[in-house]
């Protein structure tokens, strides 16, 4: 009874979490933060409802996202009832399952989460009450809520235990060391799972029933979290690194204290040397935060920053290099490519490896990383040819591609791309290598910009025309329609600015229609990869309909005085 108990909950949390967090939309939720202590280790949080408009638009397609889940959903649980009924006994419990399944995956619906009580703009938030992960959203309508957990047990044909806290009661599932909690307390669901062990006291602080002596809604933390990083109040969140690992060194509040016994886990005993040296390593990325900047009817734009500690942080910062069109969407099917300044990095690992033999690691925990300084001095001490350090980065853009099928693994029948490479005196190297080759000796190709036609006969096959172009900083390659003036235009691309190490641009709606199209290829030749007609449908469903909803997508990833900072945009379509 407790594996089927278990099994249920892990039901019911994955409904919610995803369905929740679809939803991502908030009341204005002073109220629900109250709830969360200030000093959570993590949190994400939606505090502000996400633009009308915005939700008109994206509902339909989400909806149908939802229910192509489902039956993904209902192909995996078919598999489990298979095997639950092999099981001893295992029929009436596969019975029960299927009803509880089919009971929440009718929340995965616009419908479902309404009848549940759970509004579009409904607060939510997860968050670790110590080390205690909960899940807490508010209800539109408590009542429909508790109706569709009694719905629940119903299918189960047992009833869940009961508990009470200060005068309100509470469910849970007993899985033995833990309670598997679903609580609703004024007008909020809560979600959360804690030691069996727990008394009622500390039941009381993990559903916020004992309210934290500083919350969140006090201490402001993600009020500054957006001013900082520039977040809108839609989405905001964080984990606190150091706070993780110093609720792990010790010495742990009574509250943690009590997770630790109840699954019998003893702190380590830790020299001085380790407890300094484990909080200074968690001091190189102290914390991550995340969040919406910037939400309309037309785009989202997100970002994460890993911060870093200040020198850390600034000696990354040389290692980006500029290069023509990094950073800026082209169009076309996809882009992408790295700015990077080889001699930069190389300075920023040799002033690591200066740190660590300065101030070696005492800690025997580190041991291997004391050790590796010396391998890491030999691998710096190898002679590189100059040309190594000349590499500035690249870019690649693929217009177009034609008769590619990622299912049957078939290549293209033609494409339309660019490829520039960025080099210091790349004049020089083109020299080298028309000495090597007749053919690239023979384009005569000089660094005036003017693109040259290139004939390889390694290229016919997937395109026409072929030209290359030169400048004193980059060499420009360009395949298919339009290779004459796109490799010219190549480089004299605009660059954004700071430069991004990473960049990547794409026309989703086609990029999903193809992972699609590839999930529901027949792979019924490969026995570890075999799945059902149904099944394989469903799966190129959501990805076309994920695709539907956006535009085009981009992401950069910058190293910047803050840390390393990815950025997001995705421009949705009409």
């Amino acid at each position: 009874m407790k594996k089927f108990f278990g099994r249920a909950f892990a039901v019911i949390a994955a409904t919610l979490v995803f369905t929740a967090v679809v939803q991502a939309a908030s009341r204005n939720s002073a109220n629900l933060l109250q709830y969360i202590p200030s000093d959570t280790p993590y949190v994400i949080a939606s505090t502000e409802p996400m633009p009308a408009k915005l939700l008109d638009k994206l509902e339909p397609t989400v909806d149908e996202i939802l229910k192509a889940y489902q039956r993904v959903l209902r192909h995996v649980m078919a598999e489990q009832l298979v095997k639950m009924s092999e099981e001893e006994g295992g029929a009436e419990e596969a019975e029960k399952f299927r009803a509880v399944a089919e009971e929440f995956l009718g929340l995965m619906s616009i419908e479902g989460l309404r009848n549940a009580g759970i509004a579009r703009d409904s607060a939510f938030a997860m968050y670790g009450n110590g080390l205690i992960p909960v899940m807490r959203f508010e209800l539109s309508d408590a009542a429909l809520f508790d109706a569709t957990i009694d719905r629940f047990e119903k299918q189960a044909k047992t009833p869940l235990a009961i508990g009470e806290v200060d005068g309100d009661a509470y469910k849970f599932i007993d899985a033995g060391e833990v309670h598997f909690i679903i609580a609703t307390l004024e007008e909020q669901a809560i979600l959360t799972v804690v030691p069996a062990t727990f008394d009622e006291s500390q039941v009381a602080i993990t559903l916020g029933v004992q309210k934290p002596k500083t919350s969140l809604a006090k201490s402001k933390t993600l009020r500054a979290i957006n001013k900082e990083y520039g977040f809108s109040n839609y989405m905001t969140g964080y984990f606190d690194i150091q706070r993780l690992a110093q609720m792990f060194m010790g010495p742990a509040s009574d509250f943690d204290q009590g997770v630790f016994d109840a699954f019998e886990y003893s702190q380590p005993v830790l020299s001085d040397n380790c407890r300094g040296e484990i909080t200074e390593m968690a001091g190189i990325a102290p914390r991550m935060v995340f969040g919406y900047s910037k939400v309309s009817v037309d785009s989202i734009e997100s970002s994460m920053v890993v911060e870093l500690r200040q020198d850390l942080a600034q000696g990354l910062a040389g290692v980006s290099s500029a290069v023509p069109g990094l950073g800026v969407d082209p169009g076309g099917f996809m882009s992408f490519g790295m700015g990077l300044n080889i001699l930069a990095l190389r300075n920023f690992y040799e002033a690591r490896l200066d740190a660590i033999e300065a101030d070696p690691y005492q800690c025997e925990m580190f041991a291997d990383i004391q050790a590796s300084a010396a391998k890491g001095r030999e691998a710096l001490n190898q002679p590189l040819p100059p040309v190594v350090y000349s590499f500035r980065g690249f870019v690649a853009n693929i217009t177009d591609i034609k008769g590619l099928d990622m299912a049957s693994q078939t290549p293209p029948e033609s494409i339309d791309a660019s490829l520039l490479v960025a080099i210091e005196n790349a004049e020089s190297l083109v020299m080298m290598a028309a000495m090597m080759d007749p053919q690239i000796a023979a384009m005569n190709l000089v660094a005036d910009g003017k693109p040259v036609r290139l004939e390889l006969a390694q290229l016919a096959d997937v395109a026409d025309d072929a030209f290359a172009a030169l400048s004193n900083d980059s060499v420009a390659v360009s395949i298919g329609a339009g290779a004459e003036s796109n490799s010219a235009k190549m480089l004299v691309a605009d660059s954004t600015s700071p430069a991004p190490f990473l960049s990547m641009s794409m026309d989703s709606a086609r990029y999903y229609s193809m992972m699609g199209d590839a999930m529901a290829a027949d792979h019924s030749d490969d026995s570890e990869r075999e799945v059902s007609p149904a099944m394989r449908e469903a799966m190129r469903d959501i990805m076309r309909l994920s695709g539907s909803m956006y535009e085009r997508m981009t992401v950069d990833v910058r190293f910047t005085d803050r840390g390393v900072e990815i950025g997001g945009r995705m421009k949705l379509s009409e």
